[in-house]
């Protein structure tokens, strides 16, 4: 078991470890502790020892008070004219959400403040997530020009209400505090002033079997769901079959007037972001409900970066845009959702070259 000590893996992955359990912390919260390529090489560190265990405790928690886990460092990606940021980043990324999807050892995060796109990844597919009144879930990858990835691919399809799923990853909108328990992607519901007691008593449990009861302890009853009534709407219309679009979609919010407030905040979404990774979005959702391991969709997923980080992709203009110029202006192409056609679309499930790198869960990647 683990040796009561404090390590620094880096200044912003911290680990303190005591008998049962090990206390991680992702320390960059100027950033809102927005994943680099060396903090996910040290997740992977940290997380790759004694993780067979199944008596061991992993508490995951952001620096801060602001954000658990906002993203992933995007701009270098996209700002590495070889790829090679990408290519790395993407794999390695995808190597830690499935490495968290096939541990053993009990998996707690902490999510206080903004919970974004790889915060996701880092999280979702472990056993336990606490949400407090002040955490923020979203999937904002479309906007951007990306899809929903770190196993959206997966898990979106999954959720209580998949509807549900597939309006977060096209909308981008947020689900926060209790509504994230009622949707099946929080396990417990905390105040936000009972976490550092909540911490210490997970930093010092002594059996892992009473992880659960511990969280219990700490829940509180659940207020009602902010979207209970939104559902059947959603259901209608972002429920997916063999020839739904994100074209349907828009033109269904079209129709579904200015009074509905879910239809007109899809509209105003869907309308601004790029039309490619909408309907990849689509795609992806629909290929990952038939899905039946996990691995396929990071599979499915690394296929579809290395075609969004070529030079004059969406993903690349995106991240031009609203992050790195911030002229909030990006210039998809194509422009309309009528211009991306099927067979564009199947073009980005086929490899970007014949040497292009196959994500493996285990396997180091070769450049």
């Amino acid at each position: 078991m683990f040796r009561r000590c404090f390590v620094a893996y880096s200044d912003k992955i911290l680990c303190q470890d005591f008998p049962h359990a090990r206390l991680v912390t992702m320390n960059k919260p100027k950033t809102l502790n927005a994943l680099d390529m060396d903090m996910i090489e040290d997740l992977l560190t940290v997380y790759q020892r004694k993780h067979t265990d199944p008596s061991a405790v992993y508490i995951l928690k952001g620096a801060g008070d602001k954000g658990f886990c906002a993203g992933g460092d995007v701009v270098s990606v996209t700002t590495d004219k070889t790829n090679t940021v990408g290519r790395s980043f993407f794999y390695r990324e995808y190597q830690f959400n499935y490495h968290l999807m096939q541990m053993k050892a009990a998996h707690v995060s902490l999510w206080n403040g903004f919970v974004m796109g790889g915060g996701v990844g880092v999280s979702l597919p472990g056993r336990y997530r606490v949400t407090t009144e002040r955490a923020t879930f979203a999937m904002p990858e479309t906007a951007i020009g990306m899809i929903p990835d770190v196993g959206a691919t997966w898990f979106l399809p999954r959720m209580n209400s998949p509807a549900l799923g597939l309006y977060l990853g096209l909308t981008g909108q947020r689900v926060k505090g209790s509504d994230l328990v009622h949707a099946g992607l929080g396990t417990h519901y905390v105040p936000s002033e009972k976490l550092p007691e909540l911490e210490k008593a997970l930093c010092t449990v002594e059996d892992a079997n009473k992880v659960e009861e511990v969280l219990d302890g700490f829940a509180t009853s659940l207020p009602p769901f902010s979207l209970q009534e939104h559902l059947p709407f959603i259901e209608q219309h972002f429920t997916v079959n063999e020839h739904t679009t994100a074209a349907q979609i828009v033109e269904a919010m079209k129709t579904a007037g200015d009074d509905n407030k879910i239809a007109k905040g899809a509209l105003k979404s869907m309308s601004a972001f790029s039309p490619t990774a909408m309907e990849l979005s689509v795609e992806l959702f629909r290929r990952g409900a038939k899905l039946t391991d996990p691995k396929d969709a990071f599979h499915l997923e690394y296929l579809v970066d290395m075609h969004l980080c070529k030079p004059g992709s969406d993903f690349i203009e995106g991240v031009r845009a609203l992050l790195v110029d911030k002229d909030k202006s990006p210039k998809w192409n194509p422009k309309t959702l009528k211009e991306v056609s099927p067979e564009y679309i199947a073009s980005f499930f086929t490899p970007v070259s014949a040497d292009q790198v196959v994500w493996h869960p285990t396997k180091n990647r070769v450049a």
